[in-house]
């Protein structure tokens, strides 16, 4: 019988030591889901109204190209949103609609917990504030250019390898932080 951490995980499934595997679901918090979804009403009504309204011949074009602004950031913000973080002997990867962000174990020099003042003042250069997480390219003058894949502003884990950095939000930071240094 196991016992200490990893026995509450094999409970839930999250980790199992006998395929070293560890998986688990991006948590969404409020905010990301009131941001997601006030959005979304407000983009799908912007569309419908526009599409709805009768516009003259000469502006057409604009209609349309509205329409399709809207729809691609939707489409785009589906595809990159994080769904879960899993990590094997070989790789950690965030799991995407339009594919998965992986990052090889043998490339990474440091891991560790971060608290969210860590990251309060950063600045984003690319990528998505709430809509469907927050993901991206950022600037922090605590922890430099990094990339993140978040769906809480809470239980931050960093990854830092050779030549990227990367946070994530993890329902369990420190069993995953222990799950990589083993």
């Amino acid at each position: 019988m196991r016992s200490g951490i990893f026995s509450e995980f094999n409970l839930r499934g999250i980790m199992d030591l006998e395929s070293k595997v560890f998986s688990v679901p991006f948590h969404w918090d409020s905010a990301a889901v009131a941001i997601t979804i006030l959005v979304l009403v407000f983009l799908i009504g912007i569309g419908f109204f526009l599409y709805s309204f009768k516009w003259p011949t000469v502006l057409l074009w604009l209609k349309y190209l509205l329409i399709i602004v809207f729809l691609a950031t939707i489409i785009i913000g589906v595809g990159f949103m994080p769904i879960r973080l899993t990590a094997n002997e070989k790789t950690i990867s965030i799991k995407r609609v339009f594919g998965p962000l992986e990052i090889p174990r043998s490339e990474i020099i440091e891991s560790r917990q971060l608290m969210k003042s860590d990251i309060t003042h950063s600045i984003r250069t690319f990528g998505s504030g709430g809509l469907f997480g927050y993901f991206g390219q950022f600037k922090s003058d605590r922890i430099g250019d990094y990339t993140m894949y978040a769906t809480e502003l809470t239980n931050f884990v960093l990854i830092r390898t050779y030549n990227k950095q990367y946070v994530f939000s993890c329902a369990h930071p420190q069993e995953f932080i222990v799950f990589l240094q083993n």
